[in-house]
This record gives structure tokens, C-alpha cells and sequence, in this order.
């Protein structure tokens, strides 16, 4: 059956609205002319994410999903990307939400400049991201820990309040005498009774707490203008000045004496012989064991210098001839020279 012009147009006319519908339908996920690049990452959850859901970098769309599988423990997504993309070794890829309403897309970050660009076909690395259902989850879980620690919490406020109550039950008797004691004791501060009292009610030691505050006061205000010995320590440099100086003096004299001790011992001088030469010590040793032998002769008697610290013999007649000498003078003025002499002579001998 020959079909007529106006059906041949109008069959024409569907025909070119369903081509019409077919190309908005796809027009943004298929172009043939364009060439795109092959990847793939690893994601536990894909919640929302289905085949031919945009690919974004940083926001930017790049590319679209072309595939989901299931594995064992993950699950794969196959997308691609336009060619000049740059998808780097530490570019990572999650899910984010297109808006409120719960639409999905594959976010790809940058990476950093310093790392190689991935080749085609590669894995990108995958993170996950709190979705809605996680964030839904999540919200159940703490709300019932928060019920049950209001649960927990009220049963305590409850078993604290009834032991509260039974404490002040029991000594109600000695709370009021506490009170009591405590009113007694306010009662007497402000009558002014006792030293604690006096303390709190006596202006005395206000006044002399203020007259030391003023003293301390004007202290501090002579020694900041130098006054006095404190003043001139603490604001003069000439006890600084003088002080090194003496410092110095001192670490020169720690140097000569650092020199001194080495040159003893590495044995130069008389101090370094007497230190280090061992000649010294016998003499003085052998010296010190004449002596020795020597104070015992004499503590024994043995020789003159025994007997003359241990005898008094020769204090006798030392003695004795002392006074025949002074007979003999008497008698010069009564005798003449030849009797004087013989004398002299019969008195000694």
C-alpha cells in the first residue's frame, strides 16, 4: 500500500522529534568527536552513584561515570575524563552530593604539581565520604547513647538526692548546732570579742599594714634613685665595672697559678724538685731519725749534752766557783796586787 505525501511527512515529522528527544538525551553525555581518558578508583559505598553521573574536578566537569561493579570487598567505578585533564599520582577521588535532594558526583582533586601524571587506565586513589545514610547513622547511634546516658544520669540524680536527703536526715541535730555555733562566732566578731576580732575590727593594723606599704614604698623609691649602699649596687655600674675587674684579676691569677702547677709537675724549679724529687724526703727522713736518736742519747744521759740536761753537777760546782770568784773581788780592795793574784789563784785552785 503506497502511503501518501501528507503520511510520508507526517511519518517524517515523528521520526525527527524522536531523533530530536534521542539527541537532547544524550547530547551532553555523548559527543563522537571528542576523545576522553580512561580511569578507575576503588570506593567501599556508592550510594546514589550511578552510570553516567558527572566527573568533577574541583567543581569543574570533566568527565562522566561509565561503569559500577561489585567485588568481593569494594566496589569499582569506571569513568572517564576529557583529554588535557591532568590526573596526578596523589589526585584522590570521593562522592560528593550535587545538591540537597541527594544528587551524586565523582570529585576528583588536583595533586600536587610535583607528582607524575597518571597514565590512562590507571587507579586513582579512592576516599570515602560521610554520605547522607552515614551522617543518618550516625545521628541514630549518639541518639540513643544520649538517651541512655540521660537514663543513666537521672537514676544517679535520683539515688544522690535520696542519699543527700537521709545524711541531713541524720545529723540535722548536729547541723544545727554547727549553725548555731557559727552564729555565735559571727556574733562575737562583730562585737569585737577576741583576737580574730580585733584583727578584723581594730583599725590599728590597717594603719600600720599602710605605714609599712609607704616605708617599702619610699625604700624602693631611694634605691631606684641610687640612694644608699642598696640604691648604688643596684643602679651604679661601678660596683658591675669593679666586679669584673676583680673577675679577671682572678682568672689571671687562676691562669698563673695553672701554669705553676704545671711546672711542678712536670718537675721545673726548686717548688717542682721539692714535689716531685724524692732525695729531699730520705735526707729529711734519715735527719729526722738523728734526731730521734740523738734526743734519746740525751733523754738516756749518754754523752756531755746527756749529762749536762741530766746532772746537775756541773750546776754545783758552776755555782761554787761563782761564789769563791765573788769572795775574791771582796777582798781586791784590801790586798795588793800580788796577794790579789794569789788569792785568786788559792780560791780557784
Amino acid at each position: 500500500m503506497a502511503l501518501s505525501t501528507e503520511k510520508k511527512v507526517g511519518l517524517f515529522f515523528i521520526l525527527g522529534l524522536v531523533l530530536f528527544g534521542v539527541m537532547l538525551e544524550l547530547g551532553g553525555q555523548w559527543n563522537p568527536f571528542e576523545k576522553s581518558i580512561p580511569y578507575k578508583t576503588f570506593l567501599t559505598s556508592v550510594t546514589g552513584l550511578k552510570v553516567g553521573d558527572s566527573v568533577r574536578l574541583a567543581g569543574v566537569d570533566v568527565g562522566k561515570i561509565n561503569g559500577i561493579d561489585v567485588l568481593e570487598a569494594k566496589v569499582r567505578i569506571d569513568f572517564e575524563v576529557k583529554k588535557g585533564t591532568e590526573i596526578r599520582k596523589d589526585t584522590v577521588a570521593s562522592i560528593r552530593m550535587t545538591n540537597l535532594l541527594g544528587g551524586q558526583f565523582l570529585s576528583l582533586s588536583f595533586g600536587s604539581k610535583t607528582e607524575p601524571l597518571l597514565p590512562p587506565g590507571a587507579t586513582v586513589e579512592g576516599k570515602d565520604a560521610a554520605t547522607v545514610d552515614t551522617i543518618m547513622s550516625d545521628l541514630g547511634d549518639i541518639t540513643v547513647e544520649a538517651k541512655t546516658l540521660i537514663t543513666d544520669l537521672n537514676k544517679n540524680q535520683a539515688e544522690l538526692m535520696g542519699k543527700m536527703s537521709t545524711m541531713l536526715d541524720e545529723n540535722r541535730p548536729n547541723l544545727r548546732t554547727t549553725m548555731s555555733n557559727l552564729s555565735s562566732i559571727t556574733t562575737k566578731l562583730d562585737r569585737g570579742d577576741g583576737s580574730l576580732a580585733m584583727l578584723l575590727n581594730d583599725k590599728t593594723l590597717y594603719a600600720n599594714t599602710n605605714e609599712v606599704t609607704a616605708n617599702l614604698k619610699n625604700i624602693t623609691a631611694k634605691i631606684n634613685k641610687g640612694e644608699g649602699t642598696i640604691g648604688k649596687l643596684v643602679n651604679d655600674d661601678a660596683f658591675y665595672v669593679e666586679a669584673k675587674s676583680a673577675m679577671a684579676n682572678i682568672n689571671d691569677g687562676m691562669k698563673e697559678v695553672k701554669e705553676i702547677a704545671g711546672k711542678i709537675n712536670n718537675g721545673e724549679g726548686t717548688m717542682a724538685k721539692l714535689v716531685n724529687d724524692k732525695t729531699l724526703y730520705t735526707e729529711l727522713s734519715g735527719a729526722s731519725k738523728n734526731i730521734k736518736e740523738i734526743t734519746e742519747k740525751i733523754n738516756n744521759g749518754q754523752g756531755t749534752m746527756g749529762k749536762l740536761v741530766n746532772e746537775d753537777k756541773l750546776y754545783r760546782d758552776a755555782t761554787a766557783t761563782l761564789k769563791k770568784t765573788e769572795q775574791a773581788v771582796e777582798g781586791l780592795g784590801d790586798s795588793g796586787a800580788i796577794s790579789v793574784l794569789g788569792s785568786i789563784v788559792g780560791t780557784l785552785f
